[in-house]
């Protein structure tokens, strides 16, 4: 809210203190010469404000009485203010009791403040300096952080363990160079990508804090300094099309009419255009930069915060060179915050309040909550089982060790086992724990650390790359592209089992256009008529809309007085609680249907002609005319109609063109274009300047308008800005009569409730006022239209005058503004009258119904939670065919807690009875089909959640979930943001309830592991009260459109339309999911198999731990020769080859047997083990004992085992894969063929290094020329690959995955040269822009 300057409606705190006798002193005094003066003034007949009366904060009226009570009004409040803090300074315990507020509850904290002098900008001391730090690092912190953040996570930090343990010689098998350099590799690699991202920071740092920016010296001249040493206290000059390097207090804009334009994109995302201006002066305003530096003033305001829309301060301008101490009251509508641009003004002259760190951009530059995937879930459970098996393998050989060691190696004397030397104890529990010790090392390798350096390289391929540059993802008019803001959660697109979903701006377009109106309970205008496509200069366009209207403002103007009733700024009270003429109520020509919206008045020439003398009843009784002209016959009645029906059109237009906060922006091409941040507004005012009523600028003082060609301009008083709370925004203005009017226009909701008692009285047809409204916003929502109400209110001068005066001395508190404000916006926004209702069509955005019609043949469940109204939200809902049987709707609507209950019950009992279950395999009992039976639809309020979510709803939140689970659509109307979060999380609890059965313990928390990561809920939005349901969702989706970029900032995905989500979960969702859970799968399986190696050979070492590969040739197994060809495969490969084979068979998304408990042990672990048998035994059996080059010895066993594993593995990528490319085929070879050079060229470069290793050197010569190593790598490929082989063919035959069906249906395809793909489906696949790919 606020008068000129916007004191907005931001929570505050009082920090007065309790008035002592002398401040009630002087507030008597001060009341008692108000009235005094005012009643001089009345008894000498002294004029009031009149026309040319400045609306300003610091006011100075033409008429002295006036001046001289205000001033007395005002000192008195300067001395309660300063007696009031001397008193709060005495005794901080005497705090005064405020009133409670409309909107807000009073807090228990004293905000913080600061002060800022202007003094020749000067800068103050003792405030941050304005330079930013974006980056994480720097040279000398890199290092420590970099390491701390690693191992910090378990994963690393169990691998820094292993490492440190290898380097141990008496209890490791392994030389610690092996583990070493393999967890320096996998630091190395994350390392360099966090240099890479943190360069980038730093040059974007280097960059804005090098940026120019013109301060003002004392004199008025300017210099260039950079950004980084701009202070608080400076004045800086900014021009056209810069940005402001810090949050500054306009006071001074080049503009005539001391305005300024600024584009806040940067801080909101809004393009639109928004006005500032700068602290009003009024005559004391200067015109020059010299006498902006002689002003000597002090800015008490808030601590720095991240509130971008409101901001509290005060700013006392000392007296000067005869001028008046001044203080007046700052807001949001004074400040230029960083990052903003200036457009269209020239140039300003700002005072820097808050610098650098302290800037509203930078708080708000939080990260969003930090979600993890579903696969991150599953590898930290399933890890947690390896690591658990691990240690039962170091069990298990620790014993056999014992036994081996009491039993048989007692005997051989030559291993000495009874001589208590290095690595042998004759200890027992000494001996057992070394033992313990070296098998824990050794069998290390279970766990992949590739895995997670690889993981991070793949998710940030799959965002970067495939999902930020898509092509038939990026938006036709803007050029935006889809971005993954969060890659941890790429999995779980392809895992969604909910969307939740927005309306308007989501669903619908946000491009909002006039298509009907209301006025006084009769509805005007035809949805059939499209201003939008009318030429703009056709001068029948009004009478199309609606003859009737047309036909009473003509009537109005062949009268001679439609300027005066426009410039009264219309009806007077006596006419304004009239209910609508017969006029109204009849049938519109072009549309007869519109009858039913049609309302006569009774009796409604008693209440024409003015009681009594008031604020414009005159000119209105002139206007309008008397009672004895309403009886002059038919004639005579019609007209005396048709001039009240006119004198309610111009109430309602002028509400339209006064109540806003658009401004106009000059074009090139000579159109008139709004700027504002409510498309709602622009719609409104858009469509009644194409009909003849046009906004036509904003002045200095308030708006221009015409109505019908009569030009007339408005003096804004106050603004009342909108505030959810309230529900609505109200202007006080001053009409060219002198009348001064409330014009009110919001959320019809709020404003019925705000209209006068008597306001629904008039009778109207059958009805009241307030049934025939009722019944024009149902036929509006039926057509699946927005509403909102207009309203209005004559205010009496002095009733003004008194109310404004409480009003500027609460704007012009610091603490306890809002409190005092909300409690005065009430005050004055009570007993209105209503004028009419507009209603406004949002289009549904291209493909939303093809898109929807996807989602729900892929199997996911879609939710619209919307504040609209219930029909409105069911109609939009049938548009974009998400309910298909409107007549056999569920409604659950419910006033109490006890009527919610035995509606639910109803529901649930009647879903059971009648309607199929939405999943047939946890509903459906003794194999009955409920093919036959359809599924249900069901419709909530918000009433009704406030009734059923919460602590106290004993249950009644499971009842609705298990309601909305057997439904296949539902719709929540009227939902507050609070009631969007907390219907996701009731939704995530049932679900996890729901798989947890009946179990218990341990086991019904592996039960909830397991959900979290089979199904995913996800919610998409595009405005700021979706935000709190995007951050509650597992997957929050921002959509980039016209309602700011909140929705985007704290979203994981963003995407431009909503049918690019079918893409983004169906596409990129599906083969995320599909590449990261075989990656997973894969990488345990490589480093299984070379474990398992490991432990079969501890069956013929006698269990003492002995490794069969040195720890160089583990290392590059692991990281090097393993990691390339899975990595590869896991960002090029794909089930199918065409991308809109899985577009076009949706039912295939989300195969949760992808990645579970089952198949990660059976393919992972279980086949793992086989093939090391495999390897193993083939490679033990098949060593030489005589010849030439005999290969009897542990290295040479060790190598050949190594290598026909490499190979074993190698070939299980290459079978996995289903879309070979070069570059997989490329690293797949090289992989396995690298090995054999490897194994020659690296013992010789550890001879040349000065390090011989007999475990090395000469032994890869002398192995590659047994033919018996030839053949056991032959054999094992045999059969390794031969087993896997039978194993994939059986499956392909007897027990095909749809993706494989899949694959030949497009074998067939190619084939043949064209596919049948059907016109429903191509249809479809055009609408969402995937046909062709």
């Amino acid at each position: 809210m606020r008068r000129k300057g916007s004191p907005d409606g931001e929570r505050s705190v009082s920090d007065g203190g309790e008035r002592t006798s002398v401040a009630e002193v002087l507030d008597r005094i001060a009341t008692a010469s108000f009235s005094a003066i005012r009643s001089v003034g009345d008894a000498f007949n002294v004029p009031r404000r009149g026309k040319g009366a400045s609306c300003g904060l610091t006011r100075q009226s033409t008429d002295p009485i006036n001046l001289a009570a205000f001033r007395a009004r005002r000192t008195s409040q300067r001395l309660l203010d300063v007696q009031g803090r001397n008193a709060g300074e005495a005794s901080p315990k005497a705090q005064p009791k405020r009133r409670p507020s409309l909107m807000h509850a009073p807090s228990k904290k004293v905000a913080q403040t600061r002060a800022v002098h202007l003094n020749d900008g000067q800068p103050a001391g003792d405030f941050v300096g304005n330079g930013i730090r974006t980056a994480k690092y720097n040279i000398l912190t890199f290092l420590p952080l970099f390491l701390w953040e690693m191992f910090s996570r378990a994963a690393y930090f169990y691998f820094l363990i292993q490492a440190g343990l290898a380097w141990v010689e008496v209890v490791s098998p392994f030389g610690g160079w092996g583990s070493t350099l393999a967890l320096l590799f996998v630091l190395i690699v994350a390392a360099i990508k966090a240099i890479w991202e943190d360069i980038k920071r730093h040059q974007e740092d280097r960059s804005t804090n090098a940026s120019t920016a013109h301060v003002v010296n004392g004199d008025g001249s300017s210099r260039d300094i950079p950004w980084r040493d701009v202070r608080v206290g400076q004045v800086l000059r900014v021009e056209d099309d810069e940005l402001f390097p810090a949050d500054l207090l306009c006071l001074h804009s080049a503009l005539p009419d001391k305005a300024c334009f600024i584009k806040t994109t940067n801080l909101d995302g809004e393009s639109n255009l928004k006005v500032r201006r700068p602290v009003d002066l009024r005559e004391d305003a200067p015109v020059e930069e010299a006498e902006v530096m002689r002003l000597r003033a002090t800015v008490t305001c808030e601590a720095p915060n991240n509130k971008l829309h409101t901001f509290r301060g005060r700013v006392n301008i000392a007296a000067d060179g005869g001028k008046r101490p001044l203080t007046l009251p700052v807001t949001m509508n004074e400040m230029l915050l960083r990052g903003c641009m200036l457009k269209n003004s020239r140039y300003i002259l700002g005072l820097v309040i808050y610098t650098g760190p302290e800037s509203r951009i930078q708080m708000n530059a939080a990260k969003t909550p930090n979600k993890v995937g579903s696969y991150d879930h599953f590898l930290n459970f399933q890890i947690v089982f390896v690591i658990l098996l691990q240690a039962a393998l170091c069990v298990f050989c620790a014993v056999a060790s014992i036994i081996w060691r009491q039993m048989s190696g007692i005997k051989h004397y030559n291993l000495a086992l009874g001589a208590n030397v290095q690595g042998n104890f004759t200890n027992g529990w000494a001996y057992t724990f070394v033992l313990l010790v070296t098998f824990w090392i050794l069998f290390s390798y279970l766990v992949p650390i590739s895995l997670f350096v690889t993981l991070e390289i793949v998710k940030f391929w799959q965002g970067f790359l495939y999902i930020n540059w898509d092509e038939e993802m990026r938006d036709p008019e803007s050029g935006n592209y889809a971005r993954a803001r969060n890659t941890n959660l790429n999995e779980d697109l392809g895992k969604v089992d909910y969307v939740f979903s927005d309306k308007t701006g989501t669903l619908t377009s946000n491009e909002m256009q006039l298509r009907e109106l209301a006025i006084k309970g009769a509805n005007f205008g035809s949805s059939k008529l499209r201003l939008e496509d009318q030429d703009e200069g056709s001068e029948d366009l009004f009478r199309r809309f609606d003859a009737r209207l047309a036909d009473a403002a003509a009537a109005m103007q062949a009268s001679g007085r439609w300027e005066e009733l426009v410039r009264a700024g219309g009806s007077s009270a006596e006419a304004l609680a009239v209910g609508p003429s017969a006029a109204a109520a009849k049938p519109r020509p072009a549309d007869a249907a519109a009858a039913e919206g049609g309302r006569t008045a009774a009796n409604q020439e008693d209440h024409v002609a003015p009681a009594g003398p008031g604020p414009g009843s005159e000119s209105d009784a002139r206007a309008i005319g008397s009672h004895g002209s309403s009886r002059n016959g038919p004639r005579g009645s019609d007209n005396q109609e048709q001039m009240l029906l006119a004198g309610h059109l111009v109430d309602f237009w002028t509400n339209i063109c006064v109540c806003h906060s658009l401004i106009v922006e000059d074009s090139q091409d000579g159109q008139v274009h709004y700027q504002g941040p409510s498309p709602d507004e622009v719609a409104l005012v858009e469509g009644g300047r194409r009909l003849g009523f046009e906004f036509l600028r904003r002045n200095k003082d308030g708006v221009d308008v015409r109505m019908l060609g009569v030009e007339v301009a408005f003096e804004v008083l106050n603004v009342l800005e909108y505030s959810s709370a309230r529900g609505c925004m109200s202007v006080i203005a001053r009409a060219p009569g002198s009348n001064i009017r409330l014009f009110c226009k919001g959320s019809d909701s709020k404003v019925l409730a705000m209209l006068r008692p008597e306001a629904g009285g008039g009778k109207a047809g059958a009805g009241g006022l307030a049934a025939a409204t009722h019944e024009n916003l149902h036929i509006f929502a039926t057509h699946g239209l927005r509403t909102l109400a207009v309203a209005t209110r004559l205010l009496g001068e002095e009733e003004w005058t008194e109310w404004d005066a409480r009003y500027q001395s609460a704007a012009a508190q610091l603490e306890g503004r809002d409190e005092a404000l909300a409690d005065l916006a009430a005050e004055v926004e009570a007993d209105l009258e209503l004028v009419g209702v507009t209603a406004i069509e949002d289009k549904l955005q291209a493909g939303v119904p093809e898109a929807i019609q996807t989602l729900l043949d892929a199997g996911i469940k879609v939710w619209v939670i919307t504040g609209d109204k219930q029909e409105t939200a069911i109609n939009i809902a049938i548009a974009c065919n998400l309910i298909r049987r409107p007549d056999s709707l569920l409604l659950c609507n419910a006033g109490s807690r006890e009527a919610a209950a035995a509606r639910l019950d109803t529901l649930l009992a009647e879903l059971k009875a009648h309607y199929a279950p939405l999943d047939p395999e946890r509903h459906t009992r003794d194999g009955a089909s409920h093919s036959a039976l359809p599924q249900g639809e069901l419709v909530i309020d918000g009433g009704t959640l406030d009734h059923v979510l919460g602590p106290k709803s004993g249950g009644l939140d499971r009842a609705l979930a298990a309601v909305c689970a057997r439904c296949g659509a539902v719709v929540i109307c009227r939902s507050s943001p609070s009631q969007k979060a907390a219907v996701v999380r009731m939704m995530s609890e049932y679900e996890m309830s729901q798989a947890e059965g009946g179990s218990r313990g341990w086991y019904r928390w592996y039960k909830r592991q397991m959900r979290k990561q089979a199904g995913r809920m996800l919610a998409i939005g595009d405005g700021a009260n979706d935000v709190a349901m995007i951050q509650a969702a597992d997957v929050g989706v921002g959509i980039m459109g016209k309602e700011g970029r909140q929705a985007v900032n704290n979203s994981d995905y963003a995407v431009a339309q909503f049918r690019f989500l079918t893409r983004l979960l169906l596409l990129h969702g599906s083969l995320s999911a599909y590449r990261l859970s075989r990656l997973i799968k894969y990488s345990f399986y490589k480093n299984i198999a070379f474990g398992g190696m490991l432990f079969f050979y501890q069956f013929y070492c006698g269990f003492s731990g002995q490794a069969l590969v040195d720890d160089i040739s583990a290392a590059a197994y692991n990281v090097i020769f393993t990691s390339l060809p899975i990595l590869f495969f896991a960002v090029l490969d794909r089930p199918l080859r065409k991308h809109k084979t899985m577009l076009r068979f949706p039912q295939t998304y989300n195969p949760r047997s992808s990645l579970t408990t089952l198949t990660f042990w059976k393919n992972g672990v279980l086949m793992a083990t086989i093939d090391a048998a495999i390897c193993f035994f083939i490679s033990y059996y098949a060593t030489v004992a005589s010849g030439a080059h005999m290969a009897t010895d542990v290295w040479s066993i060790g190598k050949t085992t190594f290598v026909t594993l490499l190979g074993t593995v190698t070939l299980e990528v290459a079978l996995v894969s289903r879309f070979w490319t070069w570059p997989f085929f490329i690293f797949v070879v090289l992989s396995y063929v690298l090995v054999f050079p490897f194994q020659i060229l690296f013992p010789l470069a550890e001879m040349a290094g000065g390090v011989p290793d007999s475990a090395q050197y000469g032994v890869a010569e002398n192995l590659y020329q047994t033919p018996a190593f030839w053949l056991a790598c032959i054999l094992t490929a045999l059969v390794s690959f031969g087993h896997r082989f039978i194993e994939r063919g059986f499956v392909w035959i007897f027990r095909p995955q749809d993706t494989m069906i899949m694959r030949e249906m497009e074998v067939v395809a190619e084939r043949l040269g064209e596919e049948d793909i059907g016109w429903q489906t191509a249809r479809r696949l055009d609408a969402l822009s995937m046909a062709v790919m």
